[in-house]
């Protein structure tokens, strides 16, 4: 009887080992999502995400850019921060990187080294990955008054009111918008970051409720394809009409030709699918995963 026992619990044991082995061998390999070249968000991912070596996903630990990129082959880059959160939502095995104001239930955003990436955190300096969302004009022509007027109110108490209960971390600002005395008309021209526009959207909606009548006759043209487009528009402006979004900090050779202000801060999420079991996840194995190294998310441990 013994030896029947003994023997039953070899089996048992080689049973439970095989099946083991078979789910470790069917697990598939992360899908690892990042943005398009000429997003914000993905600009200050890519130098927010260090190895413990220094290197970021921009330059290696020496400082040097990269001759190849250092992306794993198999990264799925996407054009708009909905479309990271598309995929992210429907593939169990996907990770990728979004604002915090456009997060949803859809997706799990992970804690970092432990901190959750929230408005109070970005203050208090305890969560590292985040950029600052800014609004750029061209120096090289005068701000119709329509445009002038609106940079105004976006610089205001209120709008900073709307940028905190958006989930962002609002800056400082001491005037408050008031309405003009006449009517204002005319046409403005919006362009940039994907991650910006719903908080844009927001202010324009308070903006046109606060000025009512004497503002009612601006159009907002708005269209957003990326930071890299709004930096470009408000650099070809030639009416001075156009404002641009970005959601990381302005090159210094664009900031020679650009006026520049920032309207929030912003926390960059780590988000994975809601059924993906890991809730936290370190800079490091960030970094791991998009150069390949780690491919599974057994691997985090």
């Amino acid at each position: 009887m013994k030896k029947f026992i003994k023997i039953m619990v070899i089996v048992l044991a080689l049973v439970i080992s095989a099946s083991a082995f078979a789910a470790c061998a069917e697990e598939k390999n992360i899908l690892v999502i990042s943005r398009e070249d000429g997003s914000g968000t993905r600009d200050a991912f890519d130098g927010l995400v260090k190895s413990s070596d220094g290197a970021t996903l921009k330059k290696d630990a020496a400082g040097n850019s990269y001759s190849e990129s250092p992306f794993v082959e198999t990264a799925l880059f996407l054009s708009k921060t909905g479309d990271v959160i598309t995929k992210v939502s429907q593939t169990k095995t996907a990770i990728g990187y979004i604002s915090l104001g456009s997060l949803n239930d859809t997706v799990k955003a992970l804690t970092v080294e432990g901190v959750e990436a929230t408005a109070a955190n970005v203050t208090n300096g305890s969560y590292k990955l985040w950029r600052p969302f800014v609004i750029v004009t061209s120096k090289s022509v005068s701000l119709t008054a329509a445009a002038a007027d609106f940079i105004l109110y976006l610089q205001s108490t209120q709008a900073q009111t709307i940028v905190a209960e958006n989930k962002y971390v609002n800056d400082t600002a001491t005037a408050s918008y008031t309405a003009p005395v006449q009517a204002i008309t005319g046409v403005i021209v919006v362009r940039g970051s994907t991650s910006v526009d719903p908080l844009m959207a927001e202010l324009i909606a308070d903006y046109l409720s606060i000025g009512g009548a004497k503002v009612s006759g601006i159009d907002f043209q708005v269209d957003a394809q990326g930071s890299s487009h709004g930096i470009a528009a408000a650099k070809e402006d030639t009416t001075g009409n156009v404002i641009g979004m970005s959601s990381s900090a302005i090159k210094s050779a664009d900031a020679e030709v650009l006026n520049q202000f920032d309207i929030a801060k912003d926390a960059v999420a780590i988000v994975v699918n809601n059924a993906n079991s890991i809730s936290n996840i370190t800079l490091q194995q960030l970094f791991d995963i998009y150069t390949g190294e780690i491919t599974k998310f057994s691997q985090l441990g």
